[in-house]
């Protein structure tokens, strides 16, 4: 497909980041961003600011696997050039994995349809030494029987106003959530010890939701360790509404946003 220059083009982006040296998605003043960087190395490329729009914010020492970003442009480069100039300008820990052309009504917020976050957890002992920076090392014993039916009372349509923290109101704090995994996953090559990994699908995700359903989930995983714990607590905690019956809100560095999804047809 050819271009001129006044023809107008809307780029999708998909990217995938370490989010240690960043102070999450969003621009801010004085610190370093993910959306921040993208658009700076942009506007060398194009010769002009650009507005990048991500599908979400992720918070500061977030990852993302797979995040979802777009901006319009009139430049008739190739999106296989801007692929490669993207990589060749930006920092080591932002790759761009897929650039392509989608129509001009694209909105990476407005459709999505679902997202998929993933929580890793090492919760071995002693702990891995290499783990420390990209898992919650977590000492206590964990009982994932506990943590998987636990888990299952997340699915559906429900008012999650218990994993909300203060700092991002939002219309309704209703959402769907569609898919609930809590299992220990092996490295087939070795290299790395068996993690705990609990990821969550959903139509949409309350400020810190994710984080403190890992937490959560954890907290009722320590209880059925000592014999104690009933996993109808967390249609308990739902029940309620209340962000002080749930668990504490889990680190963020052992957080990644793994999916992001739209229609086929957009």
């Amino acid at each position: 497909m050819k271009f001129s220059q006044t023809d107008h083009r809307r780029i999708k982006l998909e990217l995938s980041y370490d989010g240690a040296n960043y102070k999450g998605w969003q621009r801010q003043s004085n610190v370093p961003s993910i959306q921040e960087t993208l658009e700076t190395t942009l506007g060398k490329i194009l010769g002009k600011p650009v507005v990048v729009t991500g599908s979400g914010r992720t918070d500061a020492g977030v990852h993302a696997l797979k995040q979802v970003a777009a901006f319009t442009t009139e430049s008739p480069l190739k999106t296989e050039v801007f692929q490669r100039a993207l990589n060749g300008l930006l920092p080591h820990d932002i790759r761009i994995l897929q650039v392509e052309d989608v129509p001009l009504r694209f909105h990476p917020i407005a459709d999505v349809i679902a997202k998929r976050y993933r929580y890793l957890i090492d919760n071995n002992c002693p702990s891995f030494p290499l783990t420390r920076h990209y898992c919650w090392v977590y000492r206590e014993p964990l009982d994932l029987h506990t943590m998987r039916q636990a888990g299952q009372f997340l699915l559906g349509t429900q008012d999650f106003a218990c994993f909300q923290t203060q700092g991002s109101p939002r219309k309704t704090t209703v959402r769907t959530i569609s898919d609930v995994l809590v299992e220990r996953i092996h490295d087939p090559n070795g290299l790395y010890p068996p993690l705990i990994c609990i990821e969550v699908e959903a139509n949409g995700f309350l400020y810190n939701m994710m984080r403190t359903i890992a937490g959560t989930l954890t907290l009722l995983g320590v209880e059925g360790s000592r014999g104690c714990g009933h996993p109808e607590r967390m249609k308990e905690i739902i029940n309620s509404q209340n962000r002080t019956l749930a668990g504490a809100t889990a680190p963020a560095h052992a957080l990644y946003l793994i999916d992001v999804v739209y229609p086929r047809i957009l």
